[in-house]
């Protein structure tokens, strides 16, 4: 049956399909629209020679349903699964843009280069998705610019997890066979060893690497010469292809395509977060400061933050600890993916002032004293009847933020719009209104909640643990959370506020619903945590500034 044949005719009594999108060596992609919800859809047909393979179609329908399981705004997603006259097809969400490989196709017709923040950005999109997709057992083993879709709003979105595999699964592979594209599959996976997250870090590698250079690091036409290349050659220096590219990133590709997967980022919350400081060192124009090796371990860099402008005389950078890193047993066939770690410190130094010498005090006269007694008397007034004032409006106004009920810890999530850097949110209970004193000079300012809640807003009621799952009940003022769409981040305190969202790929946890929350289990709680929070997040990621509270955790 010969492909274009499908136009204009429907799948399953149900998918009108429109136009061929595109086709590979084992389906073809057709546009096609949804009569029954109303929308444009993408079907993915399995060539009829290959349906009557019983093992073909079996490992067609575990792709379906491990990605059906997915729900990620980086990664594409499936609606349906079924066959039509001996015909399997996936249907998929429909992604309008175009393809990263079309997209550095036409730059380089044009003689133009990818933006280096763009290419950041895409790579911490994807490095997301895979994040999510490890934390579940599923390696993608096929990360390529042809398989990356960059949507309309300028989001990566991982597509077709054609070749997946799932950890610890039945491999439907022939003993001996090399699967994924040459010019990015890993070293591993050419001597036929298991593949593992990392191996998805080598590919994603490469493909920053295109991102960046403009050409994959081995050029052969030979498949077999590029399997070579990738066991045996070093990587050349993208910097003979773009010479503007900072040392640091360079070191961050150097680490992700290293041969041995022990030496590479053992998961991509590292290389995210190398990649994440590279970007707002670039932004900024900050400096980025290489760190002694661990010995026995090649090391990433450290980015030296920006300093905020500030009136305070002195700083003192906070070290912060060190995880050491996980080292897999590459000769296992089964792998269990670990928990990502993250780095528990805040980015952001914290500071702390030296006061200033108060100037010598002059003699003050009796008029002078009476006066300012009369008014601290007439200002002690008026705070009292503002207080009383308030406190008669609690019964009528909305929920306050000050409590989230009798003996229940709640805190607000809050930015200082000043220019001291502050990295703790304050703490409030259902204790009775007093008066805030003034910050001393050494203090930092105290983050004073409001009365109601923003416009937007999410609010954590409780976190009960249901065997090693933490169950989060939350509600939301203002709007219903949804992928994609305005959504919210969960996120444990030892993240700052300030780096809660965006680009799309972090130590956060990006949700959609349905309510209650249990992404979290007690292993992914970094050891320094002690609260859970929650922020209100648009859809490019960006988060809403004390949009949200923190909870203690159970």
């Amino acid at each position: 049956m010969a492909l274009p044949s499908w136009i204009g005719r429907s799948l399953g009594g149900r998918y009108q399909i429109e136009s061929l999108l595109g086709q590979g060596g084992m389906s073809a992609v057709y546009k096609a629209t949804d009569p029954n919800l109303k929308r444009v859809v993408a079907v993915k047909l399995i060539h009829p020679h290959l349906s009557s393979d019983p093992q073909f179609v079996q490992r067609f329908e575990e792709e379906a349903k491990a990605v059906a399981s997915l729900r990620h705004p980086n990664i594409v997603q499936v609606y349906d699964f079924n066959s039509d006259q001996g015909v399997y097809y996936m249907v998929l969400e429909f992604v309008p843009g175009e393809t990263l490989h079309d997209r550095l196709q036409r730059l380089g017709g044009q003689g133009r280069a990818l933006p280096i923040t763009d290419a950041l950005k895409f790579t911490l999109n994807i490095c997301a998705a895979l994040e999510y997709a490890h934390q579940r057992g599923i390696i993608h083993r096929d990360i390529k610019p042809a398989n990356i879709m960059l949507d309309v709003y300028g989001q990566a979105i991982l597509m077709d997890f054609g070749i997946v595999k799932l950890i610890g699964g039945t491999s439907h592979t022939a003993t001996g066979a090399v699967l994924g594209t040459a010019r990015y599959i890993s070293p591993e996976v050419i001597r036929a060893e298991p593949a593992d997250p990392r191996s998805d870090i080598y590919s994603l590698g490469i493909t920053l690497y295109e991102m960046l250079s403009g050409k994959t690091p081995f050029q052969s036409d030979s498949a077999m010469t590029l399997m070579m290349m990738h066991l045996n050659d070093p990587v050349p220096d993208p910097r003979s292809l773009r010479a503007d590219l900072p040392d640091a990133l360079v070191k961050i590709l150097l680490k992700s395509l290293e041969k041995d997967r022990l030496k590479r980022y053992q998961n991509v919350a590292e290389m995210a977060a190398d990649l994440k400081r590279v970007l707002a060192s670039i932004e900024t124009g900050t400096v980025i400061a290489p760190i002694q090796p661990v010995p026995g371990w090649q090391a990433a860099t450290v980015i030296t933050p920006p300093v905020a402008k500030s009136n305070i005389a002195q700083r003192q950078p906070v070290s912060a600890p060190t995880n050491e890193p996980t080292i897999f047993d590459a000769q296992k066939t089964n792998y269990s993916a670990p928990p990502p770690v993250y780095n528990s410190s805040p980015v952001s130094a914290q500071y702390t002032s030296t006061p200033v010498a108060a100037p010598a005090k002059k003699g003050i006269s009796l008029f002078l004293i009476l006066g300012l007694g009369a008014a601290c008397i007439l200002f002690v007034a008026v705070l009292s009847l503002g207080g009383v004032f308030l406190l008669s409006r609690q019964t009528s106004a909305p929920p306050s933020v000050l409590t989230s009920g009798p003996g229940a810890t709640d805190t607000p999530l809050a930015l200082v719009a000043s220019t001291q850097a502050v990295t703790a949110a304050a703490t409030s209970t259902a204790a009775p209104v007093t008066a805030v004193p003034a910050p001393s000079a050494t203090a930092a300012p105290t983050i004073v909640p409001t009365a109601t809640y923003p416009p937007l807003y999410v609010k954590i009621d409780s976190i009960t643990l249901s065997g090693n799952k933490y169950v989060v009940n939350y509600e939301t003022f203002g709007y219903t959370e949804k992928l994609p769409g305005t959504h919210v981040h969960f996120f444990f305190n030892t993240v700052p506020v300030a780096q809660a969202g965006m680009p799309g790929g972090g130590p956060w946890y990006v949700y959609g619903g349905p309510r209650p929350f249990t992404g979290y289990s007690t292993s992914q709680r970094p050891a320094a945590a002690t609260q859970m929070c929650a922020l209100v997040a648009h859809s490019n990621h960006t988060v809403i500034p004390g949009s949200g509270n923190c909870v203690d955790l159970p």
